[in-house]
């Protein structure tokens, strides 16, 4: 098996832990807020965690980078989400909300598909 299939498919698994199992409560609130603490922390955690998945494939200052990337485009892509579903309320009975949620999910994954491109150019 090709190195990058491994290495997409632990950001992908390193995603799923970040944003739906050890998510805090306290990351939660704020994200709308530019420069909030539980958005930051959020998207430091994705990048802590992209750093542990590539480190042993890349070494660790590569992966630094990679992981620099994906906190950054997390915080942002949480930012704008956060903002968007403020101003457009929707409960989780309506299409419009899984739309939103899919797109951000969407986003994250793209986000990895980069990191993948960039460490194989």
């Amino acid at each position: 098996m090709p190195i990058e299939v491994l290495v997409l498919a632990g950001l992908i698994i390193k995603h799923i832990v970040a944003d739906y199992y050890i998510q805090a409560n306290f990351m939660f609130s704020g994200k709308h807020i530019y420069g909030a603490w539980g958005g930051i922390a959020h998207a430091k955690t994705h990048g802590l965690l992209t750093w542990v998945v590539l480190a042993p494939f890349y070494g660790w200052i590569i992966a630094l980078g990679m992981a620099i990337l994906d906190c950054f485009l997390h915080y942002h892509i949480d930012y704008v989400k956060s903002n968007f579903s403020i101003r457009n309320p929707t409960k989780p009975t309506e299409q419009k909300y899984w739309v939103v949620h899919g797109t951000d999910q969407l986003l994250h994954l793209l986000t990895y598909v980069l990191i993948v491109y960039l460490l194989v150019k």
